[in-house]
């Protein structure tokens, strides 16, 4: 890994799950600021993809690879804030399995 090009600040959010009155599970991913950590990350957009079909309203993906150093805490649930974006973790790769650098799949997310 070469810290020279981890030049973006992420925040990672990992969920707070609650219960609702319906019993179903409801994600939160602010107001808990042990939850949250500011790391430095190498962001770059992988692939873009439009598609319309007939007159439904356009839409779209956006496909980004984000590598920061080694945590533990990151599961397919965790978002990345990175600036006014979210991005939703899709893959993980621990790469070549030292502990050291993860390589994360990520998409746009909603708020």
């Amino acid at each position: 890994m070469q810290a020279g090009r981890m030049r973006e600040r992420v925040t990672v959010r990992n969920p707070v799950v609650t219960t609702d009155a319906s019993g179903q599970a409801a994600y939160s991913y602010t107001g808990i600021i042990s939850q949250t950590a500011t790391v430095w990350a190498s962001v770059r957009n992988v692939s873009q993809t439009k598609s319309t079909t007939g007159d439904v309203q356009p839409s779209g993906t956006e496909q980004y690879e984000v590598r920061i150093r080694y945590r533990d805490d990151i599961d397919y649930d965790t978002r990345l804030d990175w600036g006014s974006q979210y991005l939703q973790v899709t893959g993980i790769e621990n790469v070549r399995n030292l502990n050291h650098e993860l390589r994360l799949d990520c998409e746009i997310a909603d708020q």
